[in-house]
């Protein structure tokens, strides 16, 4: 008897349709309408990005939706558990049955149970039942689990079965979607997903959130001791390689080199190598060339540091340097170095583009600066992730390729041998079923009878 026909009343009616079909694909339609629609908006990008893409109109709809982050959200959450709780009901609504069937200590057999459509021919046997019960029983425990006998008015019937769990394959299928579903939802609720850009020689104990910009505290420090780029010949780059070291409070944890597909995993948290940029720059090589006289000045200097210019030409201060600089609003002319000319109470902005030694003739000024070299000094490029519910997960997958085994290739087998007694010795046939699969059931007959027809009992033996 299903649970479902125990109840009544409300608790009946909320059983049911936790138990129907019709739940069942709804939620699997909706969830796959929710990764299309996850699939068509970029998940977890920076705000800006969402601004930018669909406009100041459609950014409050897809916020407050959780669209950007939607599998994260609560609506989605929801979703699954709903789909668990229906796996669940589904699950438990003819449990009951079938383990009375799996661990049933006395399983019973019954003649009528078989039908002709799995049964062989008959075929006689020169020895009388009774001579062959003893053979033919040894002969069915050594391929089955169970076997049990019957006398008959003409004969002997012998049972036999086997593969009793694999009835059990469906739900260890269902217990492994659980299991599945328990670890995505524990990933979404428990997990992150941010980055970091660290220079050189800095530390942070926290992480930005790919979806928010928001903080996200770490527990522990992130310092960037060293990092290093190769490039191929093209100019690309070859591998870039960041040198890292995990502290508790003062205390050195950890030392490890990353790279792209190297992370670092620590405390469930894993630091990928994602990208790489030019955060500053020092030992910045300048030259100063005079409008008037035509001299230049070379000079050495690092960021924040000022530089007299020779001949009264003022001073000047390298500020900072940054990847891109768009040149009167459009045209992007690369990396540039950002600075200061203070001449008495005038102070001017210069921006020197390193591509382009010449571009500050253009500013037509008393003083033409450019620079000439410089050591850069590196960022690295962190991505950061942290999902509890990836063992979860990993278990999931292993239990659904074991529940898939059991329920399409195992099956369980009952069998019926009978026994009927011949003026010559007997005659033999054999009925076969299977709750799934019954071509396999009526092949496992066929060798079933030609095994007992070989067997030769030596009847003047002693």
């Amino acid at each position: 008897m299903s649970t479902q026909k125990s109840l009544t009343g409300a608790p009946g009616a909320l059983w049911k349709q936790l138990t129907s079909v019709k739940l069942t694909v709804g939620i699997l339609l909706l969830i796959a309408a929710s990764a299309i629609v996850g699939t068509l908006i970029p998940q977890n990008r920076p705000p800006a990005y969402y601004r930018e893409f669909f406009g100041e109109a459609l950014y409050p709809i897809l916020t407050r939706l959780n669209l950007p982050d939607m599998y994260h959200s609560l609506w989605f959450q929801a979703l699954l558990l709903l789909m668990a709780l229906n796996i669940l009901a589904c699950s438990l609504d003819r449990l009951k049955a079938v383990l009375k069937i799996v661990f049933s200590k006395t399983p019973a057999f019954s003649s009528t149970a078989f039908g002709e459509a799995n049964a062989t021919e008959e075929h006689p046997v020169p020895s009388a039942p009774a001579a062959l019960r003893v053979h033919y029983q040894a002969l069915l425990k050594r391929h089955f689990s169970t076997t049990a006998a019957q006398e008959t008015e003409d004969g002997l019937l012998l049972f036999a079965e086997k593969g009793r769990y694999s009835r059990l394959g469906v739900y260890i299928v269902h217990f492994s979607i659980l299991i599945l579903l328990a670890g995505a939802l524990i990933g979404s609720m428990f997990g992150f997903e941010g980055y970091i850009n660290l220079p050189e020689g800095q530390a942070t104990s926290h992480v930005l959130l790919t979806n928010s910009d928001q903080p996200y505290e770490l527990g522990f420090t992130v310092r960037c001791d060293a990092f290093s780029v190769s490039f191929h010949e093209s100019g690309q780059p070859k591998e870039y390689r960041s040198s890292l070291t995990i502290l508790d409070g003062e205390r050195m944890i950890r030392q490890q080199d990353i790279l792209v597909n190297k992370p670092l995993s620590y405390q469930g948290i894993r630091i990928f190598q994602s990208s790489y940029g030019t955060a500053s720059a020092k030992n910045i090589s300048l030259t100063f060339t005079s409008r008037e006289t035509g001299l230049e000045y070379r000079r050495t200097v690092d960021l924040g540091v000022p530089v007299v210019i020779p001949e009264g030409l003022g001073t000047f201060t390298a500020n900072r340097l940054i990847s891109e600089y768009l040149f009167q609003g459009q045209h992007n002319i690369g990396e540039t170095l950002l600075g200061t000319l203070t001449r008495g109470d005038q102070r001017e902005m210069v921006a020197l583009p390193l591509k382009f030694s010449g571009f500050d003739k253009m500013r037509q000024g008393d003083v033409v600066i450019s620079v000439s070299g410089m050591d850069p000094v590196y960022f690295t490029g962190l991505h950061m992730r942290k999902d509890p519910g990836v063992p979860l997960v990993y278990a999931g997958f292993l239990l659904l390729i074991a529940g898939i085994y059991v329920t399409f290739f195992l099956s369980h087998v009952k069998c019926c041998v009978r026994l009927t007694a011949a003026t010559d010795g007997a005659r033999v046939k054999v009925y076969c079923k299977a709750n799934k699969n019954q071509l396999a059931a009526r092949t496992k007959a066929d060798w079933l009878i030609k095994k007992l027809t070989r067997i030769k009992i030596n009847t003047n033996a002693g």
